[in-house]
């Protein structure tokens, strides 16, 4: 029995792993791609391009206060144009590939610009670690204020400047993977009001992306481990950590699939778990995505009744 397709809360979802990604701002990574397919992708109607405009407009409006601002909505508008790019020439193919084909041009386009002026790299990078290293400064004084006596604090003020540390060394990958879903989410608000379409995204169970971006993981690992200097460990790890957030989202994808969609207590379980034990987690979802790269996992076992399916590109 098939599954309802993804619903609003699909969109929800996707608005909130935007947020939670993104280190210059979600709205512009929805509104700005959300209003250029209003704008410029079929069917053109007046209306859309109206409510194009208006989105574009709130999404780029707003003083200007600092770089990580106007590169924000730069990469923004850059994601957007080469999504819509490849929804025009590539008509018949899966969010999932449109989406990664745009981040992968956006990207090559962003490198070139910056291969340009080489000095707006540091200054964007200083900034994002700036603003990063302030955010775990005021975490760490606002719950100071109540936990300083205790034993535990000094590793927890610890852990969360390390976190901050490694959230401006992965930014790279972070930014693109808030793009993706940015992008999942503008793509789902444009399919129901411009398209009508009941289910513009598939369903979490079917999530998959081509087998031979396997090659990106392989020469990420090489960057890393090969002596190549600072710049290449950096692009490595940065790979690494892209890809292996797609593989364990795809590991999940097979999980469901397998097993079916859990109900609320299963899946407040299943978030208990993902909380208290998270690397093991997500290195068993990366394993199992990984692996049904060769074997295709969900190929082999009869699907079972998927429920609602309720989230996923």
């Amino acid at each position: 029995m098939a599954g309802r397709a993804p619903g609003w809360g699909t969109a929800a979802l996707l608005a909130l792993a935007c947020a939670g990604l993104s280190v210059v701002g979600s709205a512009p990574l929805i509104l700005v791609p959300l209003a250029v397919l209003l704008i410029g992708a079929p069917p053109v109607r007046p209306r859309h391009v109206v409510l194009g405009l208006v989105l574009g407009v709130l999404a780029l409006q707003g003083e200007v206060r600092h770089g990580l601002w106007i590169g924000g909505r730069g990469w923004a508008l850059l994601v957007a144009a080469w999504f819509l790019v490849t929804v025009l020439a590539l008509p018949r193919a899966a969010f999932l590939d449109r989406g990664l084909a745009a981040l992968a041009a956006a990207a090559a386009s962003a490198a070139v610009l910056l291969r340009i002026t080489p000095e707006v790299w540091g200054a964007i990078d200083w900034t994002v670690r700036a603003s990063l290293w302030s955010g775990a400064s005021d975490a760490v004084a606002v719950g100071g204020a109540r936990f300083s006596q205790s034993p535990w604090w000094p590793e927890a003020t610890e852990m969360m400047y390390r976190l901050a540390d490694l959230q401006a060394l992965l930014f790279p990958a972070l930014l693109a993977l808030a793009s993706l879903a940015g992008l999942a989410a503008a793509w789902f608000v444009y399919g129901r009001i411009a398209r009508g379409e009941p289910g513009p995204l598939r369903a979490l169970r079917e999530f998959r992306f081509r087998d031979e971006l396997v090659w990106l993981l392989i020469a990420g690992i090489v960057l890393i481990v090969a002596p190549l200097g600072d710049a290449a460990l950096r692009a490595g790890a940065n790979l690494v950590a892209f890809m292996g957030a797609l593989y364990a989202m795809r590991g999940v994808a097979v999980v469901v699939s397998l097993v079916g969609t859990p109900g609320l207590p299963g899946a407040l379980l299943a978030a208990l778990a993902a909380l208290f034990l998270y690397p093991l987690v997500m290195a068993a979802m990366f394993l199992v995505g990984l692996t049904d790269t060769w074997l295709d996992l969900r190929g082999r076992t009869p699907s079972r009744d998927p429920g609602s399916g309720e989230t996923g590109p």
